[in-house]
């Protein structure tokens, strides 16, 4: 459960190892699951790896990393580890993401990703495709694609839907179905997912505009009752990304969350900006939950391999909350 191994079922504990290699391989198995099957599932599960584990195994500046993710987080990133494949596996990790974010199949391009880029997708049909994407996702939901085919041809755009139900053992509430919009060129486009897709298919061209709106609101999570660690307990997510409470914006982590509605807020003082969590505990006092990819970079802590054991400490962050 604290090394590389199996525990016993349903054991998930928040101390447990999670290794930031794993996250990399996880996301190319995935992948490759995905160009096999081209079925949106697997890049459902490479998304949420990339935004929650692969960027959380790195500080904001990107010079630190973690050997180790517990979901309870007691210590900060260090700049090097005594086994250093880290070092190497995750930047080559995320130097892949414009390969992540299309996939080619035999009559068209998928979308996998959503992210502001303009990316060459090859050998479509026979044609190139530019495909450029403007978007704020995972902050916002909306998403316009321009699709520049070098000529003019038929083939299909596969547009992922994602879906935020990636394990049983989790349940999201509201549960989020399809896409809120969808638009080629502004005229409507039925919205029929097949294997968390939606296939548009057409004569594209040159300058050809997808338009779509991916529904973001706050979700609570609950566990499956068998992973007794997170009994009574609840994690947020929005969009992609699983949030969590740290002491730096919180008093004390062991309150239950409070009965108010928690709202969005987005925070420009906040590494350069990011969507926050706003509520209360029990006891009336605020509660700020951040994403869980930029925990610990302003907790004052030990750094990772200099701490003694975690049940002697405080956690400086938490995923799992008191309900």
């Amino acid at each position: 459960e604290t090394s590389e191994g199996f525990g016993p079922n349903y054991s998930l504990r928040n101390n447990a190892y999670c290794e930031s290699c794993s996250s990399c391989g996880l996301i190319f198995f995935q992948h490759k699951m995905n160009i096999a099957y081209h079925h949106a599932k697997y890049a459902d599960l490479y998304e949420e790896t990339m935004y929650n584990a692969l960027l959380g195994s790195l500080d904001y500046e990107g010079k630190h990393f973690y050997y180790t993710n517990p979901l309870t987080a007691y210590s900060r990133r260090a700049a090097w580890h005594v086994c250093p494949c880290c070092v190497g596996n995750i930047p080559r990790t995320l130097l892949m993401v414009p390969t992540w974010t299309y996939v080619t199949g035999d009559d068209g391009v998928y979308v996998n990703m959503y992210i502001g880029s303009t990316i060459n997708v090859e050998r479509v049909v026979g044609t190139d495709i530019e495909m450029v994407q403007e978007t704020d996702y995972p902050w916002k939901g909306a998403v316009t694609i321009t699709v520049n085919p070098i000529q003019a041809k038929r083939f299909t755009v596969y547009v992922r839907v994602p879906d935020r139900k990636t394990s049983v053992l989790y349940t999201s509430e509201p549960a989020l179905n399809n896409l809120k919009s969808l638009s080629v060129n502004g005229q409507a486009v039925p919205m029929k997912v097949d294997n968390g897709y939606i296939a548009i298919t057409r004569d594209w061209k040159k300058g050809d505009k997808i338009n779509l709106e991916i529904p973001m609101v706050i979700q609570q999570v609950t566990a499956d009752d068998r992973l007794v660690d997170n009994r009574g307990r609840v994690a947020f997510r929005y969009g992609p990304m699983i949030y969590n409470v740290e002491k730096a914006d919180n008093k004390d982590l062991n309150l239950a969350i409070g009965k108010n509605p928690f709202t969005l807020e987005w925070r420009p003082d906040l590494f350069g900006g990011i969507m926050t969590i706003k509520g209360t505990w029990a006891d009336g006092s605020p509660l700020l939950a951040i994403p869980n990819y930029l925990r610990m970079n302003r907790a004052e802590a030990p750094q990772e391999g200099q701490q003694g054991r975690q049940g002697d400490r405080t956690p400086g962050s938490i995923i799992w909350i008191k309900k």
